[in-house]
């Protein structure tokens, strides 16, 4: 059922997206990666996290629509995997004295759909803000958690629909520059970040009734092709 829902999301952006291009300025296609770093969010008061390596890839398309200054503006819809694991400490949790040390691993399909705006400041360089949402539908995890002191594992467990919510959404941000390599190609260099609001982790005697959430901060390279 997941599947078919990301499959009738691509086809109708498609759909969206296709009668914007007879009356666009720009049509930009990008492929991208990068990394950084991601961390998570809780109101458990008894949990604390540190970052970790979170990826991502995958590509956009940006509609050019209209001039805005000395710039041009419009929509940005896209497609990305996103890898992230929180780390995290939850005190006392096997007793006193006694803590559960665990990282916790995510993998998402995201959807991203924002306005952007690409500024020109020479021949070569152009400046390329978005600003919008995304929606994330969850492809698998894990977590794997030891309890300190004695470093005890208390082994693996997968992450499915019994314990994880399966979508998920929030705020989506990049800024970088387009540098012309000729052709129509430019290389992009980006800062993105990825801000999630919605709960990951189901209610259950288990894991208690608290709200988690997920953000990335990634540095990403795309090769950008400008069709016209």
């Amino acid at each position: 059922m997941r599947k078919i829902l990301i499959v009738l999301i691509l086809v109708g952006l498609v759909a969206i997206a296709l009668p914007m291009t007879a009356g666009a300025l720009g049509l930009d296609v990008e492929a991208k990666a990068g990394a950084g770093i991601g961390l998570g969010s809780t109101d458990n008061p008894d949990i604390t996290g540190s970052p970790r390596l979170a990826v991502n890839g995958g590509g956009n398309v940006d509609f050019f629509l209209t001039s805005l200054g000395p710039g041009e503006f419009g929509l940005s819809v896209g497609g990305e995997y996103s890898h992230m694991t929180f780390h995290y400490t939850w005190a006392n949790l096997a007793g006193p004295g006694v803590d559960l040390v665990s990282d916790v691993t995510y993998g998402y399909v995201n959807i991203p759909v924002a306005l952007v705006y690409k500024l020109p400041v020479s021949d070569s360089i152009k400046i390329v803000v978005r600003a919008g949402g995304f929606v994330g539908f969850f492809l698998g995890g894990f977590t794997d958690g030891t309890l300190v002191p004695g470093n005890i594992s208390v082994g693996r467990a997968t992450l499915d629909s019994s314990n994880t919510i399966m979508t998920a959404y929030g705020l989506h941000f990049t800024a970088g520059a387009d540098i012309g390599l000729g052709g129509g190609l430019a290389l992009a260099p980006a800062i993105q970040f990825d801000w999630g609001l919605s709960d990951v982790t189901k209610n259950t005697p288990a894991a208690g009734n608290f709200k988690d959430t997920l953000w990335a901060l990634t540095a990403v390279v795309g090769i950008k092709y400008s069709v016209f």
